[in-house]
């Protein structure tokens, strides 16, 4: 699948927003189908593009709540130590 850089924008925020194949599709108005295959395939534009989104969205609420933890919020700490002791990392 090619993708033209006007959609690059969109599908990194497809990505923040962890939207679904069918959601991706509609958005964009591309075929579903090709839409999971790209999704599955690590190596593929799209698949890197929506993972820089996810990525960039771990990192400003990350960076969020380290701003809250410094300041003295103790549930901002144990939600930060939360999602750093997280597997998925």
């Amino acid at each position: 699948m090619e993708i033209k850089k006007d959609y690059h924008e969109k599908i990194i925020n497809c990505g923040v927003f962890n939207y679904n194949a069918q959601k991706l599709a509609n958005i964009l108005g591309f075929d579903k189908k090709e839409v999971e295959s790209e999704m599955q395939n690590k190596e593929s534009e799209l698949n890197q593009l929506l993972q820089k989104g996810k990525d960039m969205s771990d990192y400003v609420i990350d960076l969020k709540l380290f701003e809250l933890a410094k300041s003295g919020d103790i549930k901002a700490l144990e939600k930060l130590n939360q999602r750093t002791n997280n597997v998925h990392r």
